[in-house]
């Protein structure tokens, strides 16, 4: 069984502006959560192409204590919703509740480094071992190079969906693990790149 392992936040659904920290971060309510374009299309692609589909996500606001389990489940709920309006789901949902600094207000017992925070690959290897999946033969797709991190270190290939150019960004491939195998300006061209209608793989400087 080959896995598509997807990032939530940024890739998925859109980020939100925090308006008390000046950031922009994951959502925190159901009405705060929009999909981000062809988000529907990319899954059901996926799906006609026999991936089992496996949303990753860090979900540090439960140490750093500004999201509970409750608001998590009904974001990731809504999220759900509508991409099931949009013929499209996943097959499982993991996410990482802990954060090694989380801060004034933390939550003590979700203070810690584990391998389940991107770039760590603990998510993909456990959901690799529950749903039979060969990491060899699967995607880690997301917009940020924790998710080329963790993907490249679960043994998966990598894509980064990013509307940054390649050449302005190939300076923080030198971090380990950093290099995606494929760049896609959205998911409407990542899907591409599933389908073999896209060129995957990105220039090394060494070539």
């Amino acid at each position: 069984m080959k896995g598509l392992f997807v990032d939530r936040d940024g890739t998925l659904n859109g980020m939100v502006y925090d308006g008390t920290h000046g950031i922009m971060d994951s959502p925190r309510r159901p009405e705060q959560v929009a999909l981000m374009p062809h988000a529907g299309a990319f899954l059901r692609g996926a799906r006609e192409l026999g991936y089992r589909i496996v949303v990753v996500t860090n979900q540090p606001g439960i140490a750093k204590g500004t999201l509970t389990e409750a608001e998590l489940e009904a974001v990731n709920g809504r999220l759900g919703e509508l991409l099931e309006a949009e013929g499209a789901g996943w097959d499982d949902l993991l996410y990482c509740p802990f954060h090694p600094d989380p801060g004034p207000g933390g939550r003590a017992e979700y203070a810690r480094l584990t391998d389940c925070r991107k770039p760590g690959p603990g998510m993909l290897l456990a959901a690799a071992e529950k749903h039979g999946i060969d990491l060899g033969e699967s995607w880690m797709v997301g917009d940020g190079l924790v998710d080329v991190q963790a993907g490249r270190r679960a043994g998966c290939r990598t894509l980064l969906v990013s509307k940054v150019k390649l050449n302005e960004i190939e300076q923080f491939f030198i971090l380990e693990d950093a290099r995606p195998d494929a760049l896609a300006g959205s998911l409407k061209e990542a899907l591409e790149v599933l389908r073999g209608e896209r060129a995957p793989l990105v220039p090394r400087s060494d070539s």
